[in-house]
């Protein structure tokens, strides 16, 4: 949703004209950045609030190539979801796809004060954490979120890799080059 169609669903909620609910939209903007800018905090109950945060200056790497950059301390805006709001977010996760979007909150109510309706279900604790290293066994690596190059395994029908290395390798075998064997070679 942009900013006119915000207007426009502000227009058919109040009962106004698009003119008179984006001048009230924009007001509200206007009074938040304004109040953030200044310092204040800006709490609207239910749905979250408003302040401004102060970010130190730190080192940074520019991604790209990969040389530090120094990045200057900054005032920045920032938004905190209030619980109501959390909440309608849970639910409508739950709630059917062909469900509206918006759904009025007296329903709610009345479902959760009706107590014939109401269901417990037991909730397991969580799995107690396994140690990650040390003398309670080994580190488990996690998943980086980023590819590695994966050698796939010869096919069948081909010649496989160690019919090519054999070939190549004085020793006929299959020729391992790392820090580790060359340590042992050298008696390190």
């Amino acid at each position: 949703m942009n900013r006119s169609e915000l207007v426009r669903v502000v227009a058919e909620r109040a009962g106004s004209d698009e003119t008179a609910a984006r001048r009230h939209v924009d007001a509200v903007f206007d009074t938040v950045m304004e109040r953030v800018s200044a310092g204040e905090r800006v709490i609207v109950t239910g749905f979250g609030t408003f302040d401004r945060l102060a970010r130190p200056a730190r080192s940074a790497r520019n991604p790209r190539t990969g040389l530090p950059v120094e990045v200057p301390a900054a005032q920045v805006p920032r938004f905190r979801s209030g619980q109501t709001f959390r909440n309608r977010v849970a639910a409508s996760d739950s709630a059917p796809a062909s469900a509206p979007a918006v759904e009025p909150a007296a329903p709610a109510v009345e479902a959760a004060a009706e107590p014939a309706t109401a269901v417990t279900v037991p909730v397991e604790p969580p799995a107690p954490k396994k140690p990650k290293g040390g003398k309670g066994g080994k580190k488990a690596k996690k998943p980086s979120g980023k590819a590695k190059a994966v050698a796939s395994p010869p096919a069948k029908d081909t010649k496989s890799a160690k019919d090519t290395k054999d070939a190549k390798s004085p020793k006929g075998g299959k020729k391992r080059a790392g820090k580790a064997k060359a340590r042992v070679k050298a008696g390190k």
